[in-house]
Order: C-alpha cells, then sequence, then structure tokens
C-alpha cells in the first residue's frame, strides 16, 4: 500500500450540523465520500479541547505521552491559570506524522494545522495555524513561501479585542460585543475562500505525499452562531433566516472545497474529512463541585478566606444563586455597585494543604478532582469518591450529572499522566462546572448568564473514501482521534511507531490490503535540535492570550 493521502480538518464540525445539510442534497461531494467510503463518529480527547486534540491527530498520542493538556503549560500540574505561559507546537513532547513521514522520504503539506505554529523544518511546506501571533514575522516553512500568499489570515482579527455573545462587564478584559451578522458571514466566507484557494495552488504546484488543510471557521461560526445552524432551531425571524441561509451556503462552500482538493490529489489518494471535536449548545447547567465537596467534608476553606463573601455565605449558609435572583427582582439593582461588586469578588480559596480532595475546572464538560493525600489512603479516598460522585444527580431531573467518572489512567496513557487530576468527570451535555468556593441552593444551579451559544461536545465526524478503504462502510463507532495518525500512515505504506498509542482503523479498509507493520519510535525530523530551536523572533503571546480569551477557551 502506497498511497497519498490527503486530511481536510473542519474544526468542530459534527454530525448534528451535517447531516441535515446532506440529507437536504447540500453536500453532494461529502455525501459521495461517504457512499464511496466509511465514515462514523470520531471521538475526541479529554478534553475536547483544540490544542490537546490538535496534538493527538499529529502525534497518534494521548495528551498524557505529548504533553499537551489545554491551552496553558501543565507542567506544575495545575489546572487552567491565568498566569501560566500559552503553548504552542514546541510544547508538544513527540515527534509528529510529519516527522515519520520526513524520516521515510515523503513530502508533507501542512496548512492551519492547529499547535503547529512556531514553523519548523518539514519535508515540505507548512504554514502555521491557531496560535500564531498577529506579528509573527515568520509564520511559513520555507519562510519565502509568505510571499504567495496574498491576502491570507489565519483567524480573524476582530477576536483579539472583540467577541460575539460577550458580557462586557466592566472589568479589565471585558470585551467590546460583536453582534453576530451577515458581514461576520462574509468575513468567514472571505477567510475559508483564500485558504482553499490557497491550499489548492500549493496541492498543484508543490510536490507532497500528505497534505493537510484545517479550516476553522466551523468552530468559531459554531460557538457563536450555533442558533442559526439548524432550522429546527430558528425562531422564525428574518434574521435567523438570513443567516441560516449564510451558514447553509458556507458549508455548501466547503462541501464545494472537498470535492476540488479531492480531484487535485488525483486517482488512488486516500481522502480523510475529519474534525477535532464536535459543537453542541452550550450548558445552561452549572455544577458545583467544591461547594459539594465542602458539604461532604471533603474541602477546608482558607482561613485568610473567611471574611470574603463568599466565605460569609458559606458561614451563614446563604445561597448564592438565591442572591441573585433577588437581586434580579429589583429594577437597577444587578448592575448597582455593591451587587457588581460581590459579583466581581474574588473566590473563596481552598486550603488545599488541609482539604482531602478538590475540584478543578479543566474545560467543559470535563474537569478533575485533585486528592490530596498517597498510595493505599489516596486509592481508599479515590474509591469512596468514585462511587460518591456516580450516585450525584440533578434534584430537578433525578438523573446523573456526570456521564462518566474515570481515574486518568483509563482514559490517559503516557509520562504526562501526574499533570492530569486524580478522577476525571466527564460531564452530561448539559452541564458545565463552576470551581468557586461558595454556597448555592443545589450542587446544580442554572448558569446566570451564557455568552457563546455553541459549545464543544466529544463526538466528532470521520469520513474516509480511497482505493483503499472499504466501500459504503458507515456509520461506524468507535474511531478515536488518537488513530488517525497511525490509520493515515499505513495508507502511506509506511510503519506506524511502536510509541502511538492509536491504532490503524482496519474496519474501514479495503480486504486486500496489506497487514499493518509496526517500527521503533522515530525521532524529529532532521534531528532534534533543529526541529525544536524554533524562530529568532519574540511571540506576542499576550496578543495570543487575547485571542484565546476572546474565542473563550479560557477567562
Amino acid at each position: 500500500m502506497n498511497s497519498r493521502v490527503v486530511i481536510i480538518g473542519l474544526d468542530g464540525a459534527t454530525w448534528t450540523v451535517l447531516q441535515p445539510f446532506i440529507d437536504d442534497g447540500d453536500l453532494p461531494n461529502l455525501a459521495r465520500l461517504m457512499a464511496q467510503g466509511a465514515w462514523g463518529e470520531l471521538e475526541s480527547t479529554i478534553p475536547p479541547l483544540s490544542a490537546p486534540a490538535w496534538s493527538t491527530f499529529l502525534t497518534g498520542k494521548s495528551p498524557a505521552r505529548h504533553g499537551v493538556f489545554h491551552f496553558v503549560d501543565w507542567a506544575d500540574g495545575s489546572g487552567d491559570g491565568a498566569g501560566a505561559s500559552i503553548v504552542n507546537g514546541a510544547s508538544i513532547d513527540s515527534p509528529t506524522i510529519w516527522d515519520v513521514a520526513a524520516h521515510n522520504d515523503r513530502k508533507v503539506g501542512v496548512i492551519n494545522v492547529p499547535m503547529s505554529y512556531p514553523p519548523r523544518p518539514v519535508n515540505g511546506f507548512m504554514i502555521t495555524g491557531l496560535l500564531t501571533p498577529p506579528n509573527a514575522a515568520i509564520f511559513t516553512h520555507p519562510a519565502e513561501l509568505s510571499d504567495r500568499l496574498d491576502g491570507y489570515q489565519i483567524d480573524l482579527d476582530r477576536f483579539i479585542d472583540a467577541k460575539p455573545f460577550a458580557e462586557a462587564d466592566g472589568g479589565t478584559k471585558a470585551k467590546r460585543v460583536v453582534k453576530p451578522d451577515l458581514e461576520l458571514m462574509a468575513e468567514f466566507h472571505a477567510m475559508e475562500d483564500t485558504r482553499a484557494r490557497v491550499a489548492l495552488d500549493l496541492m498543484r504546484s508543490e510536490p507532497w505525499d500528505i497534505f493537510t488543510v484545517v479550516f476553522t471557521a466551523t468552530d468559531r461560526m459554531g460557538h457563536y452562531l450555533w442558533p442559526y445552524h439548524r432550522r429546527a432551531d430558528l425562531d422564525g425571524s428574518a434574521e435567523s433566516e438570513a443567516l441560516h441561509r449564510s451558514i447553509r451556503d458556507f458549508y455548501r462552500r466547503m462541501d464545494e472545497a472537498i470535492g476540488q482538493l479531492s480531484a487535485a490529489a488525483g486517482e488512488g489518494a486516500t481522502v480523510m474529512v475529519l474534525s477535532d471535536h464536535g459543537m453542541g449548545p452550550i450548558y445552561t447547567k452549572n455544577t458545583h463541585w467544591n461547594n459539594w465537596l465542602f458539604g461532604e467534608g471533603y474541602v477546608k476553606l482558607a482561613k485568610t478566606s473567611r471574611r470574603t463573601v463568599d466565605g460569609w455565605l458559606l458561614r451563614l449558609r446563604i445561597p448564592r444563586d438565591r442572591l441573585r435572583r433577588i437581586a434580579a427582582k429589583v429594577p437597577g439593582l444587578l448592575k448597582s455597585k455593591p451587587v457588581s461588586a460581590i459579583k466581581r469578588a474574588p473566590t473563596a480559596e481552598i486550603d488545599t494543604a488541609a482539604s482531602t480532595a478538590y475540584y478543578e475546572r479543566w474545560f467543559d464538560p470535563v474537569g478533575g478532582i485533585r486528592i490530596n493525600a498517597t498510595g493505599a489512603e489516596k486509592e481508599k479516598i479515590r474509591d469512596e469518591l468514585i462511587e460518591e460522585l456516580r450516585r450525584v444527580v440533578d434534584p430537578e431531573t433525578g438523573k446523573p450529572v456526570a456521564r462518566r467518572v474515570l481515574k486518568p489512567e483509563e482514559c490517559l496513557a503516557g509520562p504526562y499522566l501526574h499533570r492530569a487530576p486524580d478522577i476525571v468527570l466527564v460531564m452530561e451535555p448539559d452541564y458545565g462546572s463552576s470551581d468557586r468556593l461558595s454556597n448555592y441552593s443545589s450542587i446544580v444551579t442554572d448558569r446566570p448568564v451564557i455568552g457563546d451559544p455553541g459549545g464543544h461536545h466529544i463526538e466528532g465526524i470521520l469520513v474516509c473514501a480511497g482505493d483503499h478503504i472499504a466501500t459504503g462502510s458507515g456509520p461506524h463507532s468507535g474511531f478515536q482521534l488518537e488513530d488517525i495518525a497511525p490509520t493515515a500512515l499505513h495508507l502511506l505504506g509506511l510503519a506506524v511507531p511502536s510509541d502511538m498509542d492509536g491504532r490503524v482503523l482496519t474496519e474501514i479498509l479495503a480486504e486486500d490490503g496489506p497487514p499493518v507493520e509496526r517500527s521503533g519510535p522515530m525521532e524529529w525530523w532532521p534531528d532534534h535540535e533543529t526541529a525544536r530551536a524554533g524562530p529568532d523572533e519574540v511571540a506576542d503571546e499576550e496578543a495570543v492570550r487575547d485571542r484565546l480569551r476572546a474565542l473563550g477557551y479560557f477567562e
């Protein structure tokens, strides 16, 4: 087997959106690939967040093996603290599929893959993606490739200082609110039209064996325009109808690009269309795990926080959410200075040394609990807590809040496993989490402010078609994002490195294909020192942080 491979990423794409468009005949090229090949749900990483997810796509490895758990560095073993440094491609502590291909004399083409900045030597060409600073002087390999990128945008710069649906509450990082409209959609159209044009130009003019391009507007639209994606969700207004038509037209354009890229790849090429995670309605309920752990005796309040707002609420047993409901009934009270001060007051601090266990947000719908114990005592506490957590239900529905309660070793593997929390919680889709230590009327309360209407879901998409793929095979289940790299390498006719966690998806392959071959672990290309050197320029990390904040990836 020695087929060229084209990978087309639709960041955040979900069957919930695609299938109705396919049923209506709007996406003929994607429908053709599905009929000619295999398709199904592709499960994202835990959590379903772009930084660890695309790193897993690139390496075929768990976040605990490549070391990227979030958009911020988890080297200290803590959560998404605002003071931590931002990760980038150099944070991936593993060779990638590009390195394996290069060591086997295969040419690569890379366009807009998140976690590819800073640009690094590849046996081919690269245009970096998300996390590229807006002022980056070099964002391609070779550097002179940038001269061919007339009008090319990595992302919309409006996401640095403005955020659709954001609530500008007067804080230091309040964002200018941008109403979702047809102008925003026109910008998405233009950005991805240019990206598709550049991809076709490079595909036709440069040598390659494995070609990857990622379109990111599908993710941005999911976050900010989710209510307009599906006809069943429209409110009947002319505005919602117009936005829905624009979104449908955008997906038609993406389908056209899929058809053009597939045709340009030539006969015999394998085409893979995938997303790093899915998308769906944002959660409407908050779970207050530290409040629950405090009530169960696991969490201890720091002495320095006893006289804070939350400290008084805990001691007096006054629910914070009920205070808000009362204030909402008095005209103007919610925006008054005293109430605004209470809303912005820092949370009560947890005495982590004295606490048996405490909750940390990761990225909804995933969070974690850290246990302050070792050895057999820790295992005993962990087992007891897991049983208790599985029994926690939403008082309104009587149904469990957590979809899965796991030990990290059940979903992660590798030398960085110690960075993960001691218990991993995967919430049901309608539940997010707050790590605030305060008093609430219930472990579950309605979310008071909903910003972005769409959020990440674990279930993404995968479609594969080509001479070496079984025809009419789908829908499948059980696909994991870490399976993409080994499957692509096998389709290239290469052995799969033994340190990849993923597997070759043999169930989608034609029956007459060769057996899967394994090799020893691969190194970076051309060598470790050159690959990890990075650019000489100083990146504008604060601008990257602002972009991620505007996109809702952390506060």
